[in-house]
Order: C-alpha cells, then sequence, then structure tokens
C-alpha cells in the first residue's frame, strides 16, 4: 500500500520539474557574458573582447565591425580543434573612429547546431549607449506633400 501513494508523488515530481530541467539549447549556447558587455559605454577602447559560455562551444566567428558596417580586422582565426567556455581575442591596436561597435559571432557545440549573434558597444568621452544612437538616428528620407493650396474661405462655393 505506501509504494502506491509513493508512486503518484514520484511521477507529480517528475512531471512538474522536467520543464525546469530542459533548456532551449540557443539559451545554452549563447554567452553568459561578454566584455564588452552589450549596449555599454566604456571610459576606454577595450583591450580585448571575452566571451564566456554556459558550455564548451566551438567559435567559428567572431568579427568587430564599425557603426557604418565596416569591417575591423582583429585578427581572429578558425580553429577547429579547440572546444571551450571561454574565449579572449586581444585588441593590439586602436579601433578606427565610430560611434560605436558591432562584434559578431557564431558558435557550434557539434549537438544543437549554429547559434549567431552580436554584441555592440562604445567608448570615449562623449560615447553613449550604442542603442541609444540607434533609436536617435533620423531617416534620410524626405518627405514629399503634394501641393494642395490653400483654402480659403471666400474661394468656396456657396450652398
Amino acid at each position: 500500500m505506501r509504494l502506491l501513494t509513493v508512486i503518484p508523488i514520484i511521477l507529480i515530481f517528475l512531471v512538474t520539474t522536467k520543464p525546469g530541467l530542459t533548456q532551449h539549447s540557443h539559451g545554452i549556447l549563447t554567452p553568459g557574458v561578454t566584455f564588452p558587455q552589450d549596449d555599454s559605454v566604456l571610459i576606454e577602447p577595450p583591450k580585448m573582447v571575452t566571451m564566456s559560455f554556459r558550455v564548451d562551444v566551438r567559435l567559428l566567428k567572431l568579427a568587430l565591425y564599425t557603426a557604418d558596417e565596416q569591417w575591423i580586422d582583429i585578427g581572429f582565426k578558425y580553429d577547429p580543434s579547440r572546444m571551450n567556455n571561454n574565449f579572449v581575442l586581444p585588441i593590439p591596436f586602436a579601433l578606427p573612429t565610430s560611434e560605436y561597435y558591432i562584434a559578431r559571432w557564431s558558435v557550434t557545440d557539434d549537438i544543437r547546431g549554429l547559434v549567431n549573434g552580436e554584441f555592440k558597444f562604445s567608448f570615449g568621452p562623449g560615447a553613449i549607449a550604442p542603442s541609444e544612437t540607434i533609436r536617435s538616428r533620423i531617416s534620410n528620407l524626405k518627405e514629399i506633400l503634394p501641393a494642395t493650396g490653400s483654402y480659403r474661405l471666400e474661394s468656396l462655393p456657396n450652398d
């Protein structure tokens, strides 16, 4: 009799805890920590880009771009034999002037497939968060309104 009361309790426990134990693979393959942090404003230019993942991954790409999408060669070389959860790439030179910078990455753990992502940062005096810069941009489009003329009370027909 005692076993019959314990089994339902175990089944309820397994059913209610299962969703908590499973994670979406993209969550596992996104970095837990990056430096610079996404949307951060630094006082000085970073001397390195770092990424820490929750599991060992193969870093397929780490590229840096200016705000106007110009590639900055930071010397990343793909190493197919390297699986790790921490990656550090030094930036041994001055970065070109830009409103902000975009670090784009791609990883795989050979199980869950490919995951791409990016994080943005800015630095220096007067720098603002990349999200604010992007949001404040005004379109270059010009509004062209049709010439409708003005309406005057005296020009309207009388009823």
